[in-house]
């Protein structure tokens, strides 16, 4: 074996190792990070299958251990995908299923646990002598299968009937204050007596003092983590950007972000072929689909016309895509169908389910082709990209359409609401109001001059630097003390966001929970388009049944007379004798013949995974006499019912994608870090200490103050009254403190200094 290969397994087991024992420790996000360092350096499809059921079971312990339902759906959610790639893990997989599916009361979620628990039951069959766990895992999904089969019994509403557990205000991020009321009114006092000036050098923060203070607090681990915020403040000029929980790339365009995640990280379905991926009708369409009269043309009148009139028509004026000029025909039945068909049109558009094939579909019909008016002509006249064309079907295609319209669904059950919701209860804790700017010198960070005229109601989530080569604080007059309640607010976080902690470790659980429903999201995305193909290559081999009979058809004409004619029936039987042996790429040989069966049986639906063809190329031979026009009413049936499986398959598929791109968004909003939020808590605290030094320092500088005083008005009392009679002494009441006493007495507040000279005195003057 390749020296190489044995290494690269050695690694692999090392890292699942390392982010094993994390998780037995406790650790379950420094044990992810482990794991997506591994996935980024060996690619998610050639990473090795114990990293997913590592990364499963984490994931499947976090929901377990969530308190809030939709931190729980959430993780439940992402762990379905690493899960399932490790047969042995379908038990996890059901339980998980399950769960979301109470928390959705979604019958297609029932469904899939109920495969998967019948999956895994049956694996028990196999077992020998099980043990306590195994027992009670089988108990366990046996339980499953009997409730999920009983709820898909009565019937699911689809909605969640459970509301989210209720959460403590710090979860929700509402702020705390670290203030006591001392401090409160410490500061408020003294900031009132500031100066104007005063109160404007101090929101100018010393990048140098902040720098030493973080030193000491924080040590080399926070001097790196503060370097690297001003460094990126610096050279990119904004404080939020975006980083890639999997590999730690940073990002400061959301755009780029997005496509790191679909092109390197499988956040988007990757199909074989463009031509086969449905396409979400145009706005410019959208935009003539409302605005349409919608009124049934007068097919017979409007084919006269372009056959004896068409430079006329040809020069019937459209806006927006629609002609009044049209001859309309008083059918209030077909009225209220294209009318049906306009509404829900613009619903499945607002949803975003609505297919350009679709719309396509609906305006080939070849009505006017029965008043042998050809397709050149109906272009010629401008019918040929306009939603008017509908307008001429008669009461039956419209009927149709209607039919197949309603069978769209608007909305998909799968739980991205939930994500969104968990989603906003993360970001909510870290989102900032405030800017900061920084001077021209980078010496000093500028706090937002905003706050010295009162509170800030709208978030910045910009965080764009501006570097200001004037005085910041100009033009602003400080107005009451809010800051200081700003200062004092502490907001909450969960401390995985905590300065000088790595910042890839802020909700990367979650981050990791969301991709991995992304990649599951993309499953059943290939799964559909998948089924997409089979149908479509159904629809070609009918296509190519019908060219066959249409090709005798010609035969006929031009056949001598008295040669008779071949059978439809008995022609698609010698093709199919002659495709029996081709199993190329699909649509083959092999799956013709399967479709000539549906064809001479008449079945009703298309059969995609026939197995037996002999038995099938038997049924076909015994079914020769099926007359011409049973055949071509049999390939136009199923046509139409596998063109209708198609359109579906498309608006199915742009709901996964709507899905995607929700939990794409999600992930985008959940990977968003602001370096303001990361630093806010130390450089507040920072700053109340400062603040505090200032306090400390005017306090004693008033205790000076009143020292000197004293001694004068003692000096003064001695001189006055020299040599008279000792004075009655006066009731005092004295009130400690840790370095000086303050003394009450009429009029007066008397200071006494615990110091080696126990000075004592009276002045006006309040001493903190």
């Amino acid at each position: 074996m390749d020296p190489s290969v044995l290494k690269e397994a050695d690694e692999d087991e090392r890292l699942h190792n390392i982010a094993k024992e994390h998780f037995t420790q406790g650790n379950p996000t420094k044990a992810l990070e482990v794991l997506e360092d591994a996935y980024s350096r060996r690619g998610k499809d050639n990473s090795p299958g114990m990293f997913d059921h590592l990364q499963g079971s984490i994931l499947y312990h976090l929901a377990e251990r969530a308190k809030n339902s939709d931190m729980k759906f959430a993780f439940y959610l992402g762990c379905l995908e690493p899960l399932t790639q490790d047969f042995g893990m379908q038990a996890l997989v059901a339980i998980s299923l399950f769960e979301i599916a109470k928390q959705l009361d979604s019958a297609l979620y029932y469904k899939k646990a109920v495969k998967d628990a019948e999956v895994s039951l049956s694996l028990f069959e196999y077992h020998g002598e099980m043990d306590s766990d195994d027992l009670q895992t089988k108990s366990t999904l046996e339980t499953i299968l009997k409730k999920a089969e009983l709820r898909i019994l009565h019937g699911c509403t689809g909605k969640n009937s459970d509301p989210p557990l209720e959460e403590s205000k710090e979860a929700r991020g509402v702020t705390r204050s670290v203030s006591d009321d001392a401090a409160d009114k410490r500061f408020r006092s003294h900031w009132a007596s500031m100066s104007v000036e005063g109160k404007k050098n101090f929101m100018k923060v010393s990048i140098s003092k902040l720098r030493g203070y973080v030193e000491r607090l924080h040590g080399k681990e926070g001097s790196e983590a503060l370097e690297e915020v001003l460094d990126s403040a610096r050279t990119n000029k904004k404080w939020r950007f975006w980083m890639c929980r999997t590999c730690s790339q940073k990002f400061f365009y959301v755009k780029k972000f997005r496509n790191h995640l679909e092109q390197e990280h499988g956040a988007k379905f990757k199909s074989a072929t463009r031509y086969h991926t449905p396409e979400l009708l145009s706005e410019a369409w959208a935009g003539m689909i409302s605005v349409g009269c919608w009124e049934p043309v007068d097919v017979v009148a409007a084919a006269e016309m372009i056959k004896t009139r068409l430079e006329f028509v040809k020069g019937f004026v459209y806006e927006e895509g629609w002609s009044k000029e049209w001859p309309l025909a008083p059918d209030e039945k077909r009225s209220k169908l294209l009318k049906e068909i306009q509404s829900l049109l613009v619903l499945l558009w607002e949803h975003k389910v609505l297919s350009f094939s679709t719309l396509e579909w609906m305006m080939e019909f070849p009505i006017l082709a029965q008043f042998e008016v050809t397709e050149s002509l109906t272009t010629e006249c401008g019918l040929g990209r306009t939603p008017q064309r509908i307008c001429f079907w008669n009461r039956h295609e419209l009927k149709r359409i209607v039919d197949l319209l309603k069978l769209i669904k608007f909305e998909r059950n799968d739980g991205t609401k939930l994500v969104c919701r968990a989603v906003e209860r993360l970001c909510g804790r870290t989102r900032v109001q405030e800017k900061i700017e920084f001077d021209d010198q980078f010496s000093a960070m500028l706090l937002d001059r905003r706050l010295l005229k009162g509170k800030i109601a709208p978030f910045d989530d910009e965080g764009t630097v501006d570097v200001c080569k004037h005085d910041y604080y100009a033009k602003t007059q400080p107005q009451g003390d809010d800051i200081i309640t700003w200062l004092l607010d502490h907001p909450w976080t969960d401390g995985s966001f905590e300065f000088p902690r790595s910042v890839r470790a802020h909700n990367l659980d979650m981050c990791v929970a969301i991709l991995r429903a992304i990649h599951y999201t993309c499953r059943d995305w290939g799964t559909k388009y998948a089924r997409k193909l089979e149908y479509s290559g159904y629809c070609k081999l009918l296509t190519d049944a019908k060219t066959l009979c249409t090709s005798e058809d010609e035969r006929r004409r031009t056949a001598p007379e008295g040669e008779g004619d071949v059978a439809y029936a008995s022609i698609l039987g010698d093709r199919c004798e002659e495709l029996k042996t081709d199993k190329g790429e699909p649509p083959n040989g092999v799956q013709f013949v399967f479709a000539v069966r549906d064809i001479l049986e008449e079945a009703s639906q298309p059969t995609i995974d026939f197995d037996d063809l002999e038995a099938s190329l038997d049924l076909i031979h015994g079914l020769q006499d099926l007359s011409d026009d049973k055949v071509l009413k049999s390939i136009d049936s199923l046509r139409f019912v596998v063109t209708n499986k198609v359109l579906l398959a498309d608006s199915k598929i742009l709901l996964i994608e709507n899905s995607r791109i929700s939990l794409l968004n999600e992930l985008t909003r959940l990977s968003a870090i602001d370096y303001r939020s990361y630093i806010r808590n130390v450089l507040k605290r920072f700053m109340r200490e400062e603040l505090n030094e200032f306090v400390k320092i005017d306090a004693k500088a008033k205790v000076a103050a009143a020292e000197a005083d004293l001694l004068s008005r003692e000096k003064q009392e001695k001189e006055k009254k020299s040599g008279s009679k000792k004075k009655k002494r006066r009731n005092i009441k004295v009130v400690e403190d840790l370095n000086y006493v303050i003394c009450f007495t009429d009029g007066y507040s008397v200071v006494r200094m615990n110091g080696p000279h126990g000075v004592t005195g009276n002045f006006n003057e309040h001493v903190y």
